[in-house]
């Protein structure tokens, strides 16, 4: 099984992640970007799920990832706004995906298993 590491502020939406995706992925969960930092750095991911609106901050975050590890998808979801219109356009050099809100939920499962097959 692939290992999905999901950070978001929301501790339902990250429970409706884990509950959806568990039978096909092993899902690890963190509502602190602290807390994602250092799981990430510490555990093995093959994919990375970010809810959280783009900043300069996340940005480098995925800058991170990308360059640490450049073969695992990034996928940031959240509600897009014109006011983050140039960190949405800065960001996608680091992710794979970006679902807007509100998305459907099968739409990412769709992406995910897209991508667990491309990494096998």
């Amino acid at each position: 099984m692939k290992n999905i590491l999901f950070y978001s502020s929301d501790l339902m939406l990250s429970y409706t992640f884990i509950i959806y995706l568990q039978n096909k992925f092993n899902v690890t969960i963190t509502t602190n970007i602290d807390d994602f930092k250092m799981i990430f750095s510490h555990t093995h991911s093959d994919i990375v799920i970010m809810d959280i609106e783009p900043s300069k901050a996340i940005e480098i975050i995925c800058k991170d990832i990308h360059h640490i590890k450049s073969n695992i998808p990034i996928i940031l979801t959240y509600v897009f706004n014109n006011r983050i219109k140039d960190f949405d356009e800065s960001i996608r050099k680091y992710v794979r995906s970006i679902f807007y809100k509100p998305f459907d939920i099968s739409e990412i499962t769709n992406k995910l298993d897209s991508l667990a097959l491309k990494e096998t």
